[in-house]
C-alpha cells in the first residue's frame, strides 16, 4: 500500500492514521461563480454529532463521483467512513456538504496541509512552499444530477471563506493527470481548467508529485502523476 490508499478485494493492510485522497476538486460546471449557493441549496459544515449523522450519506455520495473518470477510485463505503472521520478530528479539518432539500447533492473536504501526507505535502516543501501557510483542498465533488448550476463553485468559495483571517496565505489542491487517449475517458469529458482559473487558481509547473492507488476493474495499483493548483488568498481579498 502506498500514499495513504486501502487496497480493496480482501488484500490485507495497515489502515494509517491520515489516509489521502487520491483525486483532487471536481468541479463539474462552467457556470458563473456566485456569492452564495444557486437556487434552494444550502451548505453546512459536518462536525461531531452532524457528520456522524450524515456520515454513510457522505460516503455514498463520494463513491459515486469518485468511481468516475478521472478517478476511477472503487473504495468503499467503510473506509470512506474511516477517512472522513479522520478528516473530522485533524486540528483545521473541513467538511462541507451541499444539500437540495433533504438530498446530499455536493461536498468539499480540506485540511491544513501540514496536516496532509508527505505525498501531498513534500512537493511543496522542494519548491520552497511553507506547508503551514497552505490549505489543502482534498476534493469537490458533485452529483451529476446537479453539475453546470455553480454548487461546486460556490462550495469552494464558501471553504475558502472558513479560512480566510487565519494564519493561510493560500489555498491548493492536487490534480490527476490522466493521457488523453485513456481508454476509460469518455468522449465528452472535458477538464475543469477554465473554472479554475476563473476562480483565482494558477497552476504551478514546478510542483509534482504523484499517488498510487488501484483504479476499479485493475488488480494491482499503479502511480498517478499530480500537478497542483495554488490561490493566494491575500491577492483575492476584496476582489
Amino acid at each position: 500500500m502506498s500514499a495513504g490508499v486501502l487496497p480493496e478485494g480482501g488484500v490485507a493492510a495497515a489502515l494509517p492514521a491520515r489516509p489521502a485522497p487520491p483525486y483532487g476538486p471536481r468541479l463539474n460546471d462552467d457556470t458563473a461563480v456566485d456569492d452564495a449557493p444557486p437556487g434552494d441549496i444550502r451548505v453546512e459544515r459536518l462536525a461531531g454529532a452532524a457528520l456522524a449523522g450524515r456520515l454513510e450519506e457522505l460516503a455514498v455520495l463520494r463513491l459515486a463521483v469518485l468511481g468516475e473518470f478521472p478517478y476511477l477510485y472503487p473504495g468503499s463505503a467503510a473506509y470512506e467512513e474511516r477517512y472522513l472521520s479522520g478528516l473530522a478530528s485533524l486540528p483545521g479539518g473541513l467538511i462541507l456538504a451541499a444539500f437540495d432539500r433533504h438530498r446530499m447533492v455536493a461536498a468539499a473536504t480540506g485540511a491544513p496541509l501540514d496536516q496532509e501526507l508527505d505525498a501531498l505535502r513534500d512537493p511543496f516543501i522542494h519548491a520552497g512552499r511553507d506547508p503551514r501557510s497552505i490549505f489543502y483542498f482534498g476534493e469537490v465533488v458533485v452529483l451529476p444530477s446537479h453539475r453546470g448550476r455553480g454548487v461546486g463553485t460556490a462550495l469552494l468559495e464558501i471553504g475558502e471563506s472558513h479560512i480566510r483571517g487565519g494564519r493561510f496565505a493560500a489555498v491548493a489542491f492536487g490534480e490527476i493527470v490522466r493521457s488523453t487517449d485513456h481508454p476509460r475517458r469518455p468522449k465528452s469529458y472535458r477538464t475543469p481548467d477554465a473554472a479554475w482559473r476563473r476562480l483565482g487558481y494558477r497552476l504551478e509547473p514546478e510542483i509534482g508529485g504523484a499517488l498510487s492507488w488501484c483504479d476499479a476493474c485493475d488488480r494491482e495499483e499503479t502511480a498517478k502523476p499530480l500537478r497542483f493548483w495554488v490561490k493566494s488568498l491575500a491577492a483575492s481579498i476584496g476582489a
